[in-house]
């Protein structure tokens, strides 16, 4: 047996296509989602949960009924992944992007010891251009900060980091700039 059993009806095209965007429209969140997460510092478990829990409660709500949408009998896990990517992406992304944008106005600086240093690859083209990063415990949380690739020489001396942040809308710490010293 596969992930999609045979057509069961002719479905409804209008809400497979409807079905179908917002499972893009959550894709298309959750990677802008992940550019706001390195601006946020927050323990990973959190945004994990919020993306994951949905669809442990809206697969058996909704399972008859999206089999019926598209007309094919879809494998529970395929609706569980569908759920987590539309749904639990749009709240994910909903959370995050409030704590970030709507964050107090009051900047603070901080100064923190860098605890590990390393490098990852840099984007298509320029991968022997490593973009280093530095490891930070920003008040009992590991939190990974990448600087550019210009910056290696400075990272690879220093030994703190400068941080201004401010506090998001949901209590989590919003990274405003940061410089290795």
């Amino acid at each position: 047996k596969g992930l999609i059993n045979e057509r069961v009806s002719k479905g409804n095209k209008i809400l497979d296509a409807a079905f179908y965007s917002f499972f893009l429209l959550g894709l298309i969140l959750l990677i802008w989602e992940i550019y706001i997460y390195r601006q946020t510092i927050i323990d990973v478990k959190i945004p994990l949960l919020i993306w994951t829990v949905p669809g442990v409660f809206l697969t058996p709500l909704l399972y008859d009924k999206l089999n019926n949408i598209d007309g094919r009998v879809g494998h529970w896990i395929l609706h569980y992944i569908g759920h987590t990517c539309s749904t639990g992406a749009i709240l994910l992304f909903g959370f995050m992007a409030s704590n970030l944008y709507m964050a107090d106005y009051k900047k603070v600086n901080k100064q923190y010891s860098i605890i590990e240093k390393g490098s990852i690859p840099g984007s298509k083209g320029h991968r022997n251009e490593r973009l280093p990063y530095v490891v930070i415990n920003y008040e009992g949380l590991k939190k990974e900060l990448i600087f550019s690739y210009s910056q290696t020489d400075i990272i690879n001396t220093a030994n703190n980091v400068n941080l201004t942040v401010r506090k998001g809308f949901w209590g989590f710490d919003v990274l405003e700039e940061y410089e290795a010293n």
